[in-house]
């Protein structure tokens, strides 16, 4: 799914991405420098990406951060928990690049 995600982002003139395999890893590595938008999957190892969202809404600087969170689970309690918890906006797997594009869009504005 990383590896996807990074293609559509590439295709949509993005140059520089970072990755990690999980969320304890990400929150270390968005302490090294900014990043301009965050995506991250809902389910990873050492801590969810709601966890992960929790912890960047409490940090100073991160919590300007926008995130989109990346799920397969589309149900309504699982939507509400990271809308309540500051998500900027998420897709469902699997990711279409249209869909990312257009949630990209709607947070950074025109990519052109």
């Amino acid at each position: 799914m990383r590896a996807l995600i990074r293609s559509y982002l590439r295709k949509l003139g993005f140059e520089t991405i970072d990755e990690a395999d999980s969320g304890k890893a990400a929150y270390l590595e968005l302490g090294k420098r900014p990043y301009n938008l965050v995506i991250s999957d809902m389910n990873m190892a050492n801590g969810t990406g709601l966890e992960l969202l929790k912890m960047m809404r409490n940090h100073p600087v991160l919590k300007r951060v926008p995130v989109i969170m990346v799920t397969g689970n589309s149900d309504s309690a699982t939507v509400q928990s990271v809308v309540q918890a500051g998500v900027n906006g998420y897709v469902v797997k699997p990711v279409a690049q249209e869909a990312l594009e257009s949630r990209v869009t709607k947070i950074l504005g025109p990519l052109s």
